[in-house]
């Protein structure tokens, strides 16, 4: 697999803007962790075994607010748990009969958003029997590099102004946001995150605290129903 190569031009795809906007987010997330107490090897193990920056911060804001460990856990099952329908989603497209199932089941842990989004810009123009490898290529890089650059932010945290750090945790939030609107093609797309972005205005007032939440169920419900029959014919 790791000789193949779609696995190498999964790689090479993982190479450049993706790597550099989740790393520089994570690089800001290990100096975070430095600057909260946390030793290196809990920075390290943080990203190793979770590699979801949103849940990692949780996480960690959680524990040092006092948290148990029920708080930590329910805490991060909520806020990761959009990794689940990306899994179940992305999951029938990289399958492969002829890979074995623990193989399978060990790359659901390189989905993360980014490597979601970019496997799924492409994986038209890849051969069936090649989208495992391609992704595991592409997420694996991407997991890998995160990793180094959690610990890398930890271990230089002090030669980085605050200004630039709070700067890096948005760089890849905004990749994904240009991702997001380069794609927007297809109608489905478009009324669903536009139908998401005006409830959660118009919900702001009566549930400040979910409004984006109910606002994203509720479009992508509605978004799923009204548009089943044309997804389902292609």
């Amino acid at each position: 697999m790791f000789s193949s190569q779609s696995f190498k031009d999964g790689v090479k795809h993982a190479i450049g803007v993706p790597a550099l906007g989740l790393g520089s987010s994570m690089f800001a997330f290990g100096a975070f962790l430095h600057s909260a107490g946390f030793d290196i090897f809990q920075s390290f193990l943080s990203t190793f075994f979770t590699f979801a920056l949103p849940g990692q911060f949780v996480m960690a804001e959680t524990i040092l607010a006092g948290g148990t460990l029920l708080n930590v856990f329910l805490a991060v099952l909520l806020t990761n748990g959009r990794l689940y329908p990306m899994t179940v989603n992305i999951t029938p497209i990289i399958r492969n009969n002829n890979i074995p199932k623990w193989k399978q089941y060990l790359s659901a842990h390189f989905i993360a958003v980014t490597s979601w989004f970019n496997m799924f810009a492409v994986h038209r123009e890849i051969n069936q029997e090649d989208k495992f490898d391609y992704f595991v290529g592409l997420g694996g890089f991407l997991w890998a590099n995160s990793v180094l650059c959690t610990v890398a932010g930890y271990l230089f945290s002090n030669i980085v102004s605050h200004e630039i750090l709070v700067g890096m945790v948005f760089i890849n939030p905004m990749y994904f946001l240009i991702m997001t609107v380069s794609n927007l093609k297809e109608k489905k797309l478009i009324c669903s995150i536009l139908a998401g972005a005006i409830l959660s205005i118009l919900l702001n007032d009566l549930f400040p605290g979910w409004s984006v939440l109910i606002a994203g169920v509720t479009a992508g419900t509605a978004g799923y129903f009204l548009f089943k029959e044309e997804v389902i014919n292609e």
